[in-house]
């Protein structure tokens, strides 16, 4: 009678263990800090990477590097990445929270779906804003990796920095990465799925996709989103309680001052 009543206790405590989580919880505060919590310090490193690549012309030896190559053979290598980044953000997510019956796996299809789109969100407005050119395998120059049409949807938000694939594919698998970190193979895993699809965008489609820097800047942005909003539901699934930040950066625009409101938690 005793193992029987322990047993029934122990099932009751591991269904209490397992909470469902939802894609909308804590949207607000990891919108706001996924832009100008730590991880700005990793969108800032991209813009700077991106100046110094193009201005050095590493992206212009990649570029030129990458049309040279065998289309059939770099084809094979890489299509199927860029494939996979194309549709992975959609089918992944869609699949853990919305079909699978694992509520575990539910629970991480939901933080990746809040990071996807969040990422998806932001690289929109910064590809409508920058309107970077992409590479052109028969015109590839160093002046052509540094056309920038700065302004607000120029160039669309096909045509921008920093890649788009690069950085949702990258916040997609850091999410689940950073929420399931007591598993190595899974953060291994979607490590180098995450660097696979951005050398994809860069070597394959004979490099027309996106610039060297277009895919170190979306990863390093992305990564950190992902990461960043993982580690928020992951401190939930643990039980800890999350602490506010100690700095937070944010931008202010009215009509005769524009500028940043840096606040500091001591």
């Amino acid at each position: 009678m005793l193992f029987a009543v322990s047993v029934v206790f122990a099932q009751k405590a591991d269904s209490i263990e397992v909470q469902k989580v939802s894609p909308f919880d804590h949207l607000g505060h990891n919108m706001l800090l996924s832009a100008f919590g730590w991880p700005l310090a990793f969108h800032m490193l991209g813009g700077a990477l991106t100046y110094r690549l193009s201005m050095e012309n590493k992206d212009l030896m990649v570029a030129r590097f990458a049309a040279r190559q065998d289309e059939v053979v770099f084809g094979i290598a890489f299509l199927p990445g860029m494939a996979m980044g194309t549709v992975f953000p959609f089918l992944v997510p869609g699949y853990m929270y919305f079909i699978s019956d694992n509520t575990s796996l539910n629970n991480t299809g939901a933080v990746a779906v809040q990071a996807t789109a969040v990422a998806f969100l932001y690289n929109n407005i910064l590809k409508a804003v920058t309107g970077r050119a992409h590479p052109d395998a028969e015109n590839n120059s160093g002046e052509l990796s540094r056309d920038f049409k700065w302004g607000f949807g120029r160039r669309g938000v096909f045509y921008g920095w920093p890649s788009g694939h690069s950085m949702t594919n990258a916040s997609l698998a850091m999410s689940i990465a950073s929420y399931n970190r007591d598993k190595p193979l899974v953060v291994a895993g979607c490590a180098l799925y995450a660097g696979f699809v951005a050398t994809s965008m860069v070597l394959g489609g004979k490099g027309e996709a996106h610039w060297f820097s277009d895919a170190v800047a979306g990863t390093l942005m992305g990564a950190s989103i992902g990461w960043y909003i993982g580690s928020v539901f992951y401190k939930d699934k643990i039980g800890e309680k999350p602490e506010p930040p100690r700095v937070v950066v944010a931008p202010v625009f009215f009509d005769d001052t524009k500028g940043a409101v840096v606040s500091m938690r001591f």
